[in-house]
């Protein structure tokens, strides 16, 4: 099948080469803004100076796919590239969609349409109607267009938040890549129609938060209006590649040179206000499990367990498809950098700076799937998806609490001598729990914690697929200093002192006490001299020459 298919494409490409090379001002009108072409990958190219001025898509087969806003697209053919104009994977007419779709919690739905935009925030609405007590509806954003970033939570608890991992589904930043939409929509359901009846649903949705947006990027999937998903772009209302546009480990704040977009905003707050372990990023044009990092060369801390996470996903997905089916690249898996770099991507923001296991998954080589196929893509992953929920209940996980208080902590973990860039994790504010991924093996886990004595465990070792629960009680340190008296004369001199943190509590006034007890205390003389973290300089006045006089 991938041989037909293949001379099917070449066959085509053909007849694309011939139309763009006589017809190119057709090829390109003015109303198009989003141009999707490809372009021989030569010897000595510099992809990565390439990258910085188009969005690339993919490479493969010494070619490289790529996307240009008009602006980019213009300055990129100046240098005279062997360029390959091709039709937009988002023109898809004949598409099929529903504008009205009857949930049920006792029928299962047919997932084989795309639904109008409309549709899609009813039937987000629907999960939480149907199952108030496990789903709970929030958006993140609202858009200039009206447009939502809807975000489904799925737990025993919706409504509070628990002492449980988290995990983040998402999909179709890219707004023409819809397989993975409709797969999110479909796993929506899935989990909560077999909450209490299936064994694996059940104790996922019972030991964790489970966050998923099918859309990431409305304004691109409904960018022909909010009835079709034909017509679908890459890009957001601003032209603009949302994966290229977070901050980023290597190049900064903006590598893309825009400013962060409404999107990036909206789903940089919400993994700030979150303590997410793991999750995924769905996309299409190919179909493989791409790791961390695509901006940098190095590997990760964790890369031994990134390649066993993925092939895990990956097999499990050839295990119950085609023999075709997600097999690219490296038979399914490649690291990010390996196969092309990226800059300013979703996967390496999360990971660096939200210390979230986040991956990107190519789920279909074609963007848009017919809608005939959609239930079977979801038969090909849904086994994948729960796998992946699971490992973020595996690794080193436990509690951190003050010791004399039994507040929580909120403490960094960090497995001595592994931990790079950014691999470590930090125990939730609120309940003081902790989630470390890790592949299997002997390690020295150290918690340490502003005013808090650090704590190190020794050789705790850890097997595949499996959970070691360490709970800590961080023992307070010294939290405030004074300093000598100093500039003694017969009616006054100079104390002070620091605030070395301010514990769970802001400090809101700092000073000095003094007199002539030993233990002078706030009931007596003392000095007002600022509030919070740091040091303060107090003056004390009002002495009596020959009398003894203390100061704390």
């Amino acid at each position: 099948m991938k041989l037909q298919l293949l001379i099917l494409f070449c066959l085509f490409t053909v007849i694309v080469q011939e139309v763009s090379a006589q017809y190119p001002e057709a090829r390109i009108s003015p109303d198009n803004q989003e141009i999707y072409f490809c372009f021989p990958f030569t010897k000595g190219m510099d992809l990565i100076s390439v990258s910085r001025q188009i969005s690339v898509d993919k490479i493969m087969n010494d070619t490289v796919w790529a996307y240009a806003n008009r602006k980019q697209f213009d300055k990129f053919t100046r240098p005279g590239y062997d360029i390959t104009i091709l039709p937009h994977p988002g023109d898809a007419p004949g598409v099929i969609m529903r504008d009205r779709i009857e949930l049920s919690d006792a029928t299962r739905t047919v997932w084989n349409f795309y639904p109008t935009y409309e549709a899609y925030e009813a039937i987000m609405t629907d999960f939480q109607t149907l199952y108030p007590s496990l789903c709970r509806v929030q958006n993140i954003g609202t858009l200039a267009s009206g447009r939502k970033l809807l975000v489904v939570k799925i737990s025993d608890n919706a409504a509070d938040d628990e002492a449980e991992p988290e995990f983040f589904y998402s999909s179709s930043m890219h707004g023409d890549e819809t397989t993975g939409y409709v797969l999110m929509l479909h796993l929506i359901e899935y989990l909560l129609q077999n909450y209490g009846t299936d064994p694996e649903v059940t104790n996922l949705v019972d030991n964790m938060e489970i966050y998923i947006c099918p859309l990431a990027n409305p304004d691109g999937t409904y960018y022909g209006g909010n009835s079709s998903v034909s017509g679908a772009r890459r890009f957001n209302a601003n032209f603009v590649d949302l994966n290229r546009n977070y901050p980023d480990p290597a190049e900064g704040d903006h590598p893309d040179g825009n400013a962060w977009q409404p999107e990036t905003v909206a789903f940089m707050n919400f993994a700030e206000q979150r303590s997410f372990v793991a999750g995924a990023n769905f996309h299409g044009g190919i179909e493989v499990v791409n790791y961390p990092w695509d901006t940098w060369s190095r590997q990760t801390a964790d890369n031994s367990w990134w390649v066993m996470v993925s092939r895990e996903y990956a097999d499990t997905c050839q295990a119950h498809s085609p023999s075709w089916y997600m097999d690219d690249l490296d038979n399914g898996i490649t690291n990010g950098y390996a196969w092309y770099r990226i800059t300013g991507g979703r996967q390496d923001y999360m990971n660096y700076f939200r210390r979230c296991r986040e991956v990107t998954i190519e789920i279909s080589a074609t963007k848009m799937v017919a809608a005939a196929q959609l239930p079977d893509y979801w038969n090909y992953n849904y086994r994948s998806m729960l796998n992946l929920m699971k490992q973020a209940t595996y690794g080193f996980r436990g509690s951190v609490t003050d010791q004399i208080s039994g507040l929580p902590v909120q403490a960094k973990i960090t497995l001595a001598g592994h931990d790079a860039d950014n691999s470590e994790v930090y125990s939730s504010a609120l309940h003081g729990d902790f989630y470390r991924p890790v592949k299997a093996g002997t390690y020295t886990l150290q918690v340490s914690a502003p005013c808090y004595h650090t704590q190190t465990f020794s050789n705790l070792t850890i097997g595949d697929f499996s959970a070691f629960t360490q709970n800590i009680e961080l023992i307070p340190s010294a939290g405030v200093t004074t300093s000598g008296v100093t500039h003694i004369t017969s009616g006054s001199a100079t104390c002070g002192g620091g605030v070395i943190c301010e514990g769970g509590s802001p400090v809101t006034a700092r000073g000095v006490c003094w007199g002539t007890s030993v233990n002078p205390s706030l009931s007596g003389q003392h000095t007002l001299d600022g509030s919070g973290a740091g040091s303060f300089i107090s003056l004390i006045s009002g002495l009596s020459a020959s009398t003894t006089y203390y100061a704390r």
